[in-house]
């Protein structure tokens, strides 16, 4: 049977960049990664406070880890002269469990919400834990990322919609959606509902167009216009006719 690869992973070092770009030698390798693993938690769970989408880890020589945010509630995100995130910081610390970690975390600001797909699931997620129609929940998401400019989206919602005893999974598609095209920047995230009668998974695909038509048009038109010379007069040939 065929499956269905992760389109993030699929596009990592082609179109996507890592969320994690370090080197370390093989003694701090399985510990360098197991504090990723755990700072990529700490940010999932203060996601819809902050409206977190993305977070990409970088270490330098010294082990300096840099954390890149991207938040749609900057302000909040940033707190009065900054105390909020220095108070993040020390949280991070405390559920690292390393004191000793030197930290810095970069807050950049998501322009367009509407077209990040981790926001849009947890979106869907919320209304769903509201008890709100599956159905409704994923229209309203597909008709925001629509008017934000997405060229094409997908939703799916899986588990025991409305209470049913059997599980079943539902989903809409509109637009283009080419997962199987590299050069198709497509945005993929997943999110859990937790209602009463069990866990809802929801999964969001948006495709924001191709990667290297966008590029080809920028350098179209960054191309300098050369100026033309003189023409040069054309060699008309004789023949030579024969009496």
């Amino acid at each position: 049977m065929g499956q269905k690869v992760n389109p993030n992973g699929f596009r990592y070092g082609v179109t996507k960049e890592h969320n994690a770009i370090w080197y370390a030698d093989k003694k701090d390798f399985a510990p360098n990664l197991l504090e990723d693993v755990k700072i990529h938690r700490f940010f999932e769970k203060i996601t819809r406070e902050y409206l977190i989408g993305n977070t990409k880890i970088r270490r330098d020589q010294d082990n300096k880890v840099t954390v890149v945010v991207y938040t749609a509630k900057l302000g909040t995100f940033l707190g009065q002269s900054g105390s909020n995130l220095k108070k993040i910081i020390e949280d991070v610390k405390k559920y690292v469990k390393n004191k000793k970690l030197v930290l810095n975390i970069d807050a950049v600001e998501i322009e367009k919400p509407d077209l990040d797909a981790k926001l849009l699931a947890e979106s869907i997620a919320i209304k769903l834990e509201n008890r709100g129609s599956y159905r409704m929940a994923q229209k309203i998401a597909i008709r925001l990322a629509q008017k934000a400019g997405a060229k094409g989206i997908k939703t799916k919602v899986s588990g025991r919609l409305n209470g049913v005893d059997m599980a079943r999974s539902e989903g809409y598609s509109e637009g283009e959606m080419k997962l199987h095209t590299l050069r198709q920047d497509v945005s993929y995230a997943t999110a859990t509902a937790r209602t009463t009668y069990g866990a809802l998974g929801v999964k969001v695909w948006v495709s924001l167009g191709e990667v290297f038509a966008k590029q080809n048009q920028a350098y179209n038109e960054e191309e300098p216009t050369h100026k033309k010379g003189p023409k040069r007069a054309a060699r008309v040939k004789k023949e030579s006719t024969k009496e």
